[in-house]
């Protein structure tokens, strides 16, 4: 994206199914019905395929690969002893784009302070895309006010999304003990592990 500098990917009614009502709506998306089906995730043998002959040397004097590719190096955790089996790891890779996901979302919904995505920047980019017009930055002087989008919660509806995080009990062992990641005076969630924002996401 032009102002927000992040590959952003649209069309994902896709991934529901089949005459979902949601593909039907333009307006709450990107103007358009969509059509296509989803395609198959790749499971973890395939991944680690793609991934297993890339050469990464780090550093600025690196030359770029001709070969094209949406993965740029091969992580580490594929040489650790106790992921020989590899949809262990494709679950574990799993966790960790939860954890992304569930920071971004969290962090949008409780509008954190530089966990947001919902920013200048984005409003900036919905323009460049012509959806959401309601959502469209206002001049107000030296200042720029941003209008609330139907995912901004009151100060009362945050208070209420937070303490009902507080008072959830999990079995010993299933996860973080979660009243402590949420301190109520901050109205945010800190310290989230990769298995907690699974277990939300959940």
């Amino acid at each position: 994206m032009k102002h927000g500098r992040k590959t952003v990917y649209l069309r994902h009614q896709s991934f529901l199914k089949s005459h979902h009502p949601y593909q039907r709506l333009k307006k709450a998306f990107n103007g358009h019905q969509e059509t296509s089906s989803s395609l198959t995730p790749l499971t973890g043998i395939e991944v680690y395929e793609k991934v297993i002959n890339i050469d990464h040397t780090f550093g600025k004097s690196k030359k770029k690969s001709s070969v094209t590719n949406i993965w740029k190096k091969i992580s580490i955790f594929f040489d650790l002893s106790y992921w020989s089996r590899l949809e262990v790891r494709h679950c574990i890779d799993v966790m960790h784009v939860d954890k992304n996901v569930c920071d971004s979302l969290i962090g949008t919904l409780l509008n954190i302070n530089g966990k947001t995505n919902d920013g200048l920047n984005a409003r900036l980019d919905l323009i460049e895309m012509n959806i959401r017009g309601e959502l469209t930055p206002i001049e107000m002087g030296k200042r720029t006010y941003l209008p609330p989008g139907c995912y901004t919660m009151s100060k009362d509806e945050k208070v209420i999304f937070c303490q009902c995080l507080k008072d959830v009990k999990v079995p010993q062992g299933h996860s973080s003990t979660v009243k402590n990641l949420v301190p109520m005076q901050d109205l945010k969630l800190i310290r989230l592990k990769s298995h907690d924002c699974h277990i939300l996401m959940q």
